[in-house]
């Protein structure tokens, strides 16, 4: 296994683990058991938005998938063009929509609003358990077989240094701290 690819896997760990925190503060909203927690919502939208969006797709988009593109052609096309960065807007569209939904809620405390946040969180975490499944089990395969080497060196290189640009800034650990804090609140 090459850095670069270990370090996207490492994110999707981390970003499954939200998927959990998503589900089961779901199912406390189902059974009734407690208010609608909004300000984690603001909290888990922002985490999505920064670690998982800005930060783990930045550097497949910017990063990997440009080299795959770039070297690998059709096969490439379609998994990263018709794939991958379709499931990367869709999150991103349901990630606006439960940020209008919270908006919304706030003004509005409507079941009908309420259930928007469901329905809008629910996808997004069903969606990235299943992106993340296909980008470990087929994508990044397929990048480790396919890549020269030469490439393989530049998406470590690169994402070491995306990584360092992050840390420098305490991007890691702030989200990995806030996803800490989230877990032992709703697991």
């Amino acid at each position: 296994m090459i850095y670069g690819i270990e370090s996207l896997m490492e994110d999707h760990q981390d970003i499954l683990r939200l998927t959990r925190v998503i589900k089961s503060l779901l199912k406390d909203q189902l059974e009734g058991e407690k208010d609608l927690p909004l300000g984690d919502l603001r909290r888990i939208v922002d985490f999505i938005r920064t670690y998982a969006d800005d930060h783990h797709h930045g550097k497949e988009e910017k990063i990997l998938f440009q080299y795959m593109l770039e070297e690998l052609g059709s096969p490439a096309e379609k998994i990263v063009r018709q794939g991958m960065l379709v499931d990367h807007d869709q999150a991103r569209s349901a990630i606006y929509k439960l940020d209008q939904a919270l908006g919304a809620y706030e003004k509005d405390p409507s079941l009908e609003n309420r259930l928007d946040i469901i329905g809008y969180s629910h996808r997004y975490a069903d969606l990235l358990e299943d992106h993340v499944f296909r980008e470990d089990k087929v994508v990044y395969p397929f990048a480790l077989r396919e890549l020269s080497q030469d490439s393989l060196d530049r998406v470590d290189k690169e994402s070491r240094a995306f990584n360092e640009a992050a840390q420098k800034e305490g991007l890691q650990k702030k989200y990995k701290d806030l996803l800490k804090e989230l877990e032992e609140t709703y697991l």
